[in-house]
């Protein structure tokens, strides 16, 4: 019964496998042009060229193949140790002078940086092939998510546009037709986010680890990246139902205007007006399924923590929204006339 929708749900997801293949081709291509500077071998070898460095290497008992490289001139000691496809480990003493700033506690990817000091040196530890955060998969796959959200949010505008009397002469009731199509294009967007994962993880693939971490914070923010574009596709839906003349300047303008909703509502103002105009933007935001997006923040440790608390309260409000909007656009769906 809804052949059609679920032909829109195809070709949006056959476009956006191109695109991802073309984004993995071109990370592809970045890595082979970069492999002469990502291997520690060419690093060690780039550092043993300077004066007065002095380049040791030898093969530890468990076949650990470690390279140390010492220069007494710069008071600089660096051990790498090359574990194949477990990874790399490279410790990194120098002067406390050269510390580097910001990087006490730095992950990109599977990639971890540690860096103390002691006295006027410091260590630096590098551990790659670490285990990638799934927090980070879900951040891009949202965003591809959200894309076809708003390209999927207007199946009953386009059914009003020329389409109706068709559509109200199928053998199925408009609540049944209407819950179909929901079904059909929420399911193109969570095959769409989980294109854009799979994607992310050949990426990595390319450039570290194979190991993804779906603990802790990270298994709530799957089901956070799941439900918001959910959310926001229901809120389209409605918007273009109700006004269903006009759907393809709704779904031009929806995104300005959740960026400037959401400018307003965290800009603060100390004039009269500004205040009205910050009180208003904050009013607004709170139907803004994006507004309760919140992955992840950090503690009193400064470690990445997601309160349990303040998770449940923003993904109830996102099936709260969804359950809202979806019903907003029912109800306009059931008082079409043709």
């Amino acid at each position: 019964m809804n052949y059609i929708e679920w032909l829109r749900v195809r070709n949006c997801l056959r476009t956006t496998a191109i695109v991802l293949v073309v984004f993995v081709a071109l990370a592809g291509i970045l890595r082979i042009s970069l492999s002469r500077y990502m291997s520690p071998q060419q690093w060690a070898q780039h550092i043993g060229a300077e004066p007065g460095t002095t380049k040791t290497q030898i093969t530890l008992p468990d076949g650990t193949k470690r390279t140390i490289l010492d220069n007494p001139n710069e008071r600089t000691h660096i051990v790498i140790d090359d574990r194949g496809r477990a990874g790399t480990h490279i410790t990194l003493t120098e002067p406390s002078s050269h510390e580097h700033k910001n990087a006490e506690n730095v992950q990109i990817g599977g990639i971890h940086v540690n860096e103390s000091r002691h006295g006027d040196l410091s260590t630096t530890t590098i551990d790659t092939h670490g285990a990638v955060p799934m927090l980070y998969f879900m951040a891009i796959a949202d965003v591809v998510a959200l894309i076809i959200a708003t390209m999927l949010a207007a199946p009953f505008a386009r059914e009003i546009d020329g389409h109706l009397e068709i559509a109200f002469t199928k053998p199925v009731s408009r609540v049944r037709y209407a819950l179909g199509v929901l079904a059909a294009d929420v399911a193109g967007i969570w095959v769409a986010c989980a294109l854009a994962v799979i994607a992310c993880y050949i990426c990595e693939l390319f450039f570290g680890t194979y190991r993804v971490d779906f603990s802790g914070i990270n298994s709530r923010a799957i089901l956070m990246g799941l439900v918001m574009p959910a959310a926001w596709y229901a809120l389209l839906c409605a918007a273009t139902t109700w006004f269903s003349r006009a759907y393809g300047a709704v779904l031009g303008f929806a995104w300005p205007v959740a960026i400037v909703v959401g400018v307003l509502a965290v800009v603060q103002a100390s004039t009269p007006l500004g205040l009205m105009v910050h009180d208003v933007g904050w009013v607004l935001s709170r139907l803004d399924p994006l507004t309760y997006v919140k992955f992840a923040g950090p503690d009193a440790n400064d470690a990445m923590a997601y309160m349990g608390a303040d998770f449940a309260r923003r993904f109830g409000i996102e099936i709260l929204l969804f359950v809202v909007y979806a019903g907003l656009a029912l109800v306009r769906w059931e008082r079409v006339e043709a």
